[in-house]
């Protein structure tokens, strides 16, 4: 993914497109895991989601839901040292 993206558009639950905006992309290299996180470009909210990079078998980039509770508390610790460097 490129780094200076600023909005990507997925498909939701229903298969619709949906705009969002990129807060930041990061990398973890202790896990070789590359991260994204995104809030909608819609409407106001605080709410945000953090997606892990993966890459397919034909080499094409997907976006996917972090589930492994480690994995996660790993991310959060990471972007939390991200927004405090930029504050």
């Amino acid at each position: 993914m490129e780094k200076d993206v600023e909005f990507i558009e997925l498909l939701d639950e229903n298969g619709e497109q949906v705009k969002f905006k990129v807060i930041t992309y990061f990398q973890i290299d202790e896990i070789n895991g590359e991260y994204v996180v995104v809030t909608p470009a819609l409407g106001e909210t605080d709410e945000a989601f953090v997606l892990k990079i993966v890459i397919d078998e034909d080499g094409n980039e997907n976006l996917i839901s972090i589930e492994d509770e480690k994995e996660f508390d790993l991310v959060e610790e990471a972007y939390n040292l991200i927004m405090e460097e930029q504050n």
